[in-house]
């Protein structure tokens, strides 16, 4: 709940809320369906699991028409003066969506609604911590998991 104006209409899921099931390393894996879109009339919605769970008024993004930017990825907070916890599972990326957090089939929306891959060219991939945490974009090298990418790692004393 960073954002002012987020409006909510379902309480189903929210933002900032506790996820109850983790995956583990090698283990069991839970997958979220998140989708984010712009309505009509210029609203930014946030779909969870196929639900539409709350949204941004237009009237937040008064020059903003469409977005010429997207992100996806991960971050950790900690006290400063502290370790950086781990991210995920805690392991770096190996391509094995069992033991890295993951993001899988990325998609995005043209200004017709279109679903699109993400193009590679276009892609640019920022890790403020590499000592840490490790991203890599897999791309479409897999069909079973279309366009991916894989983040985390151990944390620890990221700075120095």
């Amino acid at each position: 709940m960073l954002c002012k104006g987020f409006i909510q209409v379902d309480r189903t899921f929210y933002l900032g809320s506790h996820i109850s099931k983790t995956s583990t390393y090698g283990g069991d894996i839970y997958e979220v369906r998140l989708q984010i879109s712009k309505d009509n009339t210029g609203n930014w919605w946030l779909k969870v699991r196929d639900k539409d769970i709350g949204y941004f008024p237009a009237a937040l993004f008064s020059i903003l028409y469409e977005a010429d930017q997207v992100g996806w990825g991960g971050y950790t907070v900690t006290p400063a003066g502290t370790t950086s916890p781990a991210m995920g599972s805690g392991y770096y990326p190996d391509e094995d969506v069992t033991h890295a957090s993951y993001f899988k089939f990325i998609k995005y929306l043209n200004i017709i609604r279109e679903p699109y891959d993400p193009f590679p060219f276009i892609v640019d991939s920022y890790n403020d911590a590499p000592k840490c945490y490790g991203l890599t974009n897999y791309e479409d090298k897999r069909k079973d998991l279309g366009y991916f990418f894989q983040f985390g790692g151990p944390g620890g004393n990221c700075r120095s």
